[in-house]
């Protein structure tokens, strides 16, 4: 019997809360972008102090990825990481009813002539991002700018919620490609001089290289690397912070990451894995309070692999 107990209380949980998020949805994609942080100010709180397992993660992560960080620090910025998640999630469904008019009001692009000569070249360009500020909206902006665009993503773990966000990021005008079955389709888009949007700052549990993040080695999805190798497209990397005394979001394209390349596959996918590894990180370090510190980004260990 306890065999079945399990699966049937997750997929009751999964149903209570995909009952529950269908009217919060319907109003969220009815509010105004000014509101976001408001009700940001009253989620954030309540999510940080209801969420004890992400907020032990946090903490704990924080203050190893900074050693000289004290508890108290780490805490307030924890609350501020959870404010920050709650504003973006709402203005994910904000954005719906957004044109490219209102995408120029919330946020400043700058960096574009490096997409421009990217697709000069013909041979596309991956847009290297992290989960920081409002990635979500850095897709719709690059849309609205005129740039063919596709993301790969993990699925919810329930499949309504997935059909729900997926649906959303195809009405802002870019393809969803699903994280564990994408190979083909990347490289297809790429060849077609497209943009793909990867993000590969979390914890992966499928081929990866362990390359130092904060000082610790940390698995890292190798995709991007992998397919610059494979088809010479640039790695941009490109992040998007929210901007407090503008109240607008600043995004920012650099400069095609270059990487000195040795002719042996397997130790170029790790530099370039590990090169592109350190802007996130130097990213994070000007922003702590915009990444997303609740998961277990060193929770799979290098010598677990090797056992």
């Amino acid at each position: 019997m306890k065999t079945h107990r399990k699966p049937v209380r997750k997929k009751l949980l999964l149903f209570a809360v995909r009952n529950a998020c269908r009217p919060i949805v319907w109003a969220f994609s009815r509010t105004p972008w000014e509101s976001a942080g408001r009700i940001a100010r009253v989620l954030g709180p309540l999510a940080y102090f209801s969420s004890r397992r992400y907020r032990r993660a946090a903490v704990a992560n924080l203050r190893a990825a900074f050693p000289e960080m004290g508890e108290a620090e780490a805490r307030s910025i924890t609350r501020r990481v959870f404010c920050n998640f709650c504003r973006a999630l709402v203005e994910f469904f904000i954005v719906r009813r957004f044109g490219p008019s209102d995408l120029e009001r919330v946020m400043e692009l700058q960096g574009k002539e490096h997409a421009d000569e990217a697709l000069r070249r013909g041979k596309g360009a991956m847009i290297l991002t992290a989960h920081m500020g409002n990635w979500e909206v850095l897709a719709r902006k690059l849309v609205a700018e005129g740039y063919p665009m596709n993301v790969i993503a993990r699925d919810s773990d329930d499949p309504t919620m997935t059909g729900v966000i997926n649906s959303a990021r195809r009405q802002g005008g870019y393809t969803v490609f699903e994280r564990d079955k994408s190979v083909r389709s990347a490289m297809r888009c790429l060849k077609d001089n497209q943009f793909l949007g990867i993000l590969p700052d979390q914890n992966t549990i499928g081929s990866c290289v362990f390359v130092d993040f904060f000082g610790r080695p940390a698995a890292t999805a190798a995709g991007a690397a992998m397919f610059a190798l494979k088809t010479g497209a640039a790695i941009l990397p490109s992040f998007n912070h929210w901007e407090p005394h503008t109240k607008r979001y600043s995004a920012v394209i650099y400069p095609p990451l270059e990487t000195p390349l040795t002719g042996d596959t397997d130790r170029d996918v790790e530099l370039i894995t590990a090169a592109y590894t350190k802007i996130i990180e130097a990213e994070i370090r000007k922003y702590p309070d915009q990444w997303l510190w609740l998961h277990s980004r060193w929770k799979r260990t290098r010598v677990a692999d090797e056992a």
